[in-house]
């Protein structure tokens, strides 16, 4: 019996394939070159994919690689992003000076996933793994994303949240989340302060790109003994980081 296929299907795939195996990021003639269809048909093919958050596509040097949507589902963060290199140094400076773990994440609807992690060694590491996923209400990852979003497009979000009520500390009403979210636009620092896990303090700051918008989120978690004694300090770290990783993608805001 023959199978029956879907051919843009298997070339939007082939097209995952020829990135992930590039090793580096691909301008578009590269990518068409694998395939005997015109140029433009290869664009909307990968023009779908970059809309979809399965590839990446550089601003600035128009080369595409392979999406976080991708990395999310695979659970592995691919060597030729780059804001993996740009985040890592921040990321392993992070974590030698707070021994907390430290992880960047986006936004995908109203979740976060983790795109990049960095534990410590000698504390006691949470099971936070690249591809993980948290609610963005009650998460300082999300919030610290949730706060910088137009107020039109913030409302819409907040409507459309299912809020539940994780500890006792979580917030369970968008009108509650909405003035949480005000001195996180005056800092440019949001806490979660055990209203995911009980016991478990985070804090992160946005990270901005050129165009003013805040792409990705980066911050700590950790046992709320370790983290309260120090919880200025840490603050100030998580939100130099927001500010540092910002100016290296373009942001010109502060």
């Amino acid at each position: 019996m023959k199978t029956t296929t879907i051919q843009s299907l298997e070339r939007g795939l082939k097209i995952l394939d020829i990135l992930g195996q590039a090793g580096k990021p691909l301008l578009l003639g590269d990518i068409a070159g694998h395939f005997s269809i015109d140029r433009s048909s290869v664009f909307r093919l990968v023009s779908t994919l970059a809309k979809c958050g399965y590839v990446l596509q550089d601003p600035e040097t128009k080369r595409y690689s392979i999406g976080f949507r991708v990395l999310a589902l695979s659970g592995a963060v691919s060597s030729q992003s780059r804001i993996d290199d740009l985040v890592r140094p921040v990321m392993v400076d992070i974590v030698s000076k707070t021994g907390q773990n430290t992880h960047l994440a986006i936004l995908d609807g109203t979740e976060v996933v983790f795109i990049a992690v960095d534990q410590p060694t000698a504390a006691v590491s949470l099971n936070i793994t690249v591809g993980t996923r948290e609610p963005a209400s009650v998460t300082a990852l999300g919030k610290s994303l949730i706060a910088f979003m137009p107020a039109e497009e913030r409302k819409a979000f907040l409507s459309g949240i299912q809020f539940k009520k994780y500890t006792p500390k979580s917030i369970t009403h968008a009108s509650d989340l909405e003035l949480n979210l005000e001195p996180v636009r005056k800092d440019r620092l949001a806490t979660d302060d055990e209203e995911y896990r009980a016991g478990i303090v985070c804090f992160a700051a946005p990270v901005f790109d050129h165009l003013k918008q805040p792409r990705y989120a980066i911050g700590i978690s950790g046992l709320r003994d370790a983290i309260k004694p120090r919880e200025e300090k840490y603050r100030e770290i998580v939100r130099q980081a927001g500010i540092h990783l910002s100016a290296q993608l373009g942001f010109t805001g502060f």
